[in-house]
């Protein structure tokens, strides 16, 4: 019994000797302890990780290297040649071979616009005709070139000079005539017969030739020696022109008080002459 209370007292105190020692340990070891611990659970992560990373980039160096699609695959959906067996429909037209290619989006978005342009146009065109229809457009660039054609035949009219001026119609013969009632009446009387001062324009005799070139002529140069001012300065090429044409349309009008003739007599149509063999 002795004995055994004093290995039982002897087993007492080193417990409590235990217990003691463990009290005495500090908590800043506790919690170095678990810091410990912490990391190793994150390096073993890490580790798997990039044993993990590693064999995926040994699978993709085995991998055969593949070009990157282009702009023009990419806006077109078109497949790699390599992979083009994926789409092969099996239809083989003189060895050419249908694919299953996808419609690009672009087109399909295009034709979308179209359909709702279309709409749109037709129902402005013939629902609240808000635009011209093909006759109105017609009429209009026909009124437009009516327009331009006027502007380029008083444009030209103004162009004209003692070469390139002709025969004017009705309408400018009728506006020389107000010109000459005007400024001429003093010295070629009122309806051309001519006085004291000036020539009787309504005969086939002329001074200074009498086609409607050289009447142009006179009128836009004059003779001053003669009397005959210049008009150039008073008048523009169209309105000489249509002076022009008013005197030659007094020809063989025969007013009263005529003027006798003066200068020599002139014809539009050339003389001809008789050729003769000067052997015979």
């Amino acid at each position: 019994m002795t004995i055994f209370s004093g290995n039982l007292l002897s087993a007492q105190s080193s417990a409590g000797g235990l217990m003691s020692a463990t009290k005495d340990i500090p908590l800043e070891v506790y919690v170095m302890l678990v810091l410990i611990l912490f990391e190793l659970i994150i390096i073993v992560f890490l580790a798997n990780s990039l044993l993990m990373a590693l064999g995926y980039q040994k699978k993709v160096q085995k991998a055969p290297d593949r070009k990157a699609p282009t702009f023009f695959q990419r806006i077109n959906r078109t497949v790699a040649l390599e992979d083009e067996a994926l789409l092969d429909l099996k239809h083989d037209y003189d060895g050419i071979s249908e694919l299953d290619n996808k419609t690009p989006q672009w087109w399909t978005y295009a034709f979308y616009f179209t359909i709702l342009f279309g709409v749109v146009y037709l129902y402005r065109m013939f629902g609240n005709e808000s635009l011209p229809s093909q006759l109105v457009e017609l009429k209009m660039e026909n009124q437009e070139a009516e327009i331009l054609k006027a502007s380029y035949l008083s444009l030209s009219a103004s162009n004209v000079d003692e070469n390139s001026v002709s025969l004017l119609g009705q309408d400018d013969v009728m506006k020389g005539a107000m010109t000459f009632k005007t400024n001429c009446v003093a010295c070629h009387g009122e309806q051309g017969e001519g006085n004291i001062v000036g020539p009787n324009l309504t005969d086939a005799y002329w001074i200074h030739k009498g086609g409607i070139k050289d009447i142009f002529t006179t009128i836009k140069y004059g003779y001053p020696e003669k009397g005959m001012k210049s008009w150039k300065d008073d008048f523009s090429p169209l309105q000489i022109a249509q002076l022009a044409s008013f005197v030659k349309s007094l020809q063989g009008s025969n007013p009263p008080n005529a003027k006798d003739p003066q200068g020599e007599l002139y014809s539009e149509v050339p003389s001809t002459t008789t050729l003769t063999d000067t052997l015979k």
